[in-house]
């Protein structure tokens, strides 16, 4: 049996968040859940209707991410990042699950965030 050869570059945040997305700024935002989020791409669940961005077309996210402070303090900050919808696999209850990757990396690496159990769940 054959080894399994990790060819991920980066170690991804698994979360479960509210994000949003839409094609534009000033259209209507379409809504869904955070499953993993690195520094160039993030995936998440949602229901694709007609107003919402489909597979290749360009789109707005947005996202909250916990910063946590050196006294173990803690802020959720808003995140806005433009990105190409990389792909859409259809799943069970209307749901699609969408991967975005960035047009720009974000300046730090989501699984190197410090992160207190009870901010698993925003």
């Amino acid at each position: 049996m054959e080894a399994f050869k990790e060819r991920r570059k980066e170690k991804r945040l698994y979360c479960d968040w509210p994000i949003w997305f839409a094609e534009d700024f000033g259209k209507k935002l379409c809504c869904g859940r955070m499953l993993a989020i690195s520094s160039t791409a993030v995936s998440f669940t949602g229901i694709l209707g007609k107003d919402c961005p489909q597979n290749g077309q360009k789109t707005i996210i947005y996202f909250r991410i916990p910063r946590v402070g050196e006294d173990d303090s803690s802020d959720l900050v808003l995140l806005t990042r433009p990105g190409r919808i990389h792909r859409i696999d259809e799943t069970a209850d209307e749901l699609s699950h969408i991967v975005v990757q960035f047009d720009q990396k974000l300046p730090f690496k989501p699984a190197k965030l410090k992160l207190v159990n009870k901010m698993l769940s925003v």
